[in-house]
């Protein structure tokens, strides 16, 4: 999960600062996306410098402050996601141990029942 979360932070960050050093629209639309769909706002900068990306690309409405963090949101979101995942996959994975287990008896009840036939001549009185 740290991967996967590792390279999320990364491409927020290759879009990021591709926005910053040039105009791209293709790079800003992508950032704005982005923004929209964590509702953060730009990232919080150890230098204390802002720039217009965030007034640019931020939901209307939205001001930059500190509990708006994209790379904070983006690790939050997947953290809590992530948990889901592995909760599905966990039951998942029992059911098709319970599901084996079910088949591998019904499978050995049929293959050992043919030979239990009874044999010989039954008389009816």
């Amino acid at each position: 999960s740290s991967q996967v979360e590792d390279s999320m932070m990364d491409v927020y960050d290759l879009v990021y600062e591709e926005v910053r050093r040039n105009t791209s629209s293709f790079r800003r639309q992508e950032l704005t996306a982005i923004h929209e769909a964590f509702l953060c706002c730009g990232k919080i900068s150890p230098f204390g410098d802002t720039t217009n990306v965030e007034h640019e690309t931020c939901p209307p409405g939205q001001v930059h402050n500190a509990g708006q963090d994209c790379l904070q949101e983006i690790q939050d979101f997947l953290r809590k996601h992530m948990d889901f995942v592995f909760t599905l996959l966990g039951v998942t994975i029992g059911f098709t141990v319970y599901g084996m287990i079910l088949s591998s008896f019904l499978w050995f009840s049929i293959h050992f029942s043919s030979s239990l036939d009874r044999k010989g001549k039954y008389i009816l009185r």
